[in-house]
C-alpha cells in the first residue's frame, strides 16, 4: 500500500522505502480520508488519481478534473444512479391533455454538462369520470420531453407501465426532473396509484459521456 504523496526535490535521497511506497505505489495514491488527501496534496494536478479507504460513504476512487476531485471511474464511463424517489401515495388528475399536472414524482440533483441521462418512471394507472386514457411525460428543467401514453384504461384494475426517456445535459448546474400526466378526453380523471407494497418511482441514471467535458 502506498504512503500517500511526496514531492521530491533536487538532491533528495531516494531510499528503497521511498521508491516502493511513493514511486511504485503512487500511480494510484492511497489515503485514509479525503481530509488526509487534501492536506497532503495542496495543489492537485489535472488527471491525478487517489483512492480513499475510509470505510464509509467517502470510500472509493477519485480523479481530479482540474477543478475538483470527482468520485468515480472517470469521465469516459457511466456514473450510475444520480437521483431516485419512490412514492406510496396516489395522485389524481382532472387536467386536460394539453396542459397536464404534476404526478408528484420529482428529483433535483447537481448535473454535469455533456452527460447522457436515462430517466425511468413507473406508474399504476386507473381511470374515472369517463376517462379512457392517459398521457404522461418527463420534464427536464420544466421542458417536456418524450411523450408517453396509454390509450385504454380500466376503472378498477391498475394498468402498470414503465416510461423511459433519454436526455443529454447542457450545463453544470442544479437540475430538476419531474413527471407530468393528464387524462383524456378532457375534464375526466386518471389516478396514478401507489401503496407501500406497490410504490411508483422516478430514477435518473448517468449512462456515460456525450462529448468532451466542459
Amino acid at each position: 500500500m502506498g504512503s500517500g504523496y511526496k514531492s521530491f526535490s533536487s538532491a533528495s535521497v531516494l531510499t528503497a522505502a521511498d521508491l516502493n511506497n511513493y514511486c511504485q505505489s503512487q500511480s494510484v495514491m492511497y489515503f485514509a480520508t479525503t481530509t488526509a488527501r487534501d492536506t497532503a496534496i495542496t495543489s492537485p494536478q489535472d488527471g491525478m488519481v487517489a483512492y480513499i479507504g475510509s470505510n464509509d460513504s467517502s470510500e472509493g476512487l477519485y480523479t481530479y478534473n482540474g477543478t475538483s476531485w470527482r468520485k468515480g471511474p472517470g469521465w469516459n464511463a457511466p456514473w450510475g444512479l444520480l437521483a431516485y424517489q419512490a412514492l406510496t401515495s396516489t395522485t389524481n388528475t382532472t387536467g386536460t391533455h394539453t396542459t397536464g399536472q404534476s404526478d408528484g414524482l420529482t428529483v433535483t440533483f447537481t448535473a454535469v454538462s455533456n452527460r447522457r441521462l436515462r430517466i425511468t418512471s413507473t406508474h399504476n394507472f386507473t381511470c374515472s369520470g369517463g376517462a379512457n386514457g392517459v398521457g404522461y411525460f418527463h420534464r427536464v428543467g420544466g421542458t417536456q420531453i418524450m411523450n408517453h401514453s396509454l390509450p385504454s384504461l380500466n376503472s378498477s384494475t391498475w394498468t402498470s407501465t414503465t416510461a423511459v426517456s433519454l436526455w443529454t445535459t447542457t450545463a453544470s448546474a442544479s437540475l430538476t426532473i419531474d413527471v407530468y400526466f393528464a387524462a383524456y378526453p378532457n375534464n375526466t380523471a386518471v389516478n396514478d396509484n401507489a401503496s407501500a407494497a406497490w410504490p411508483r418511482w422516478l430514477m435518473v441514471e448517468d449512462m456515460g459521456p456525450s462529448g468532451a467535458p466542459v
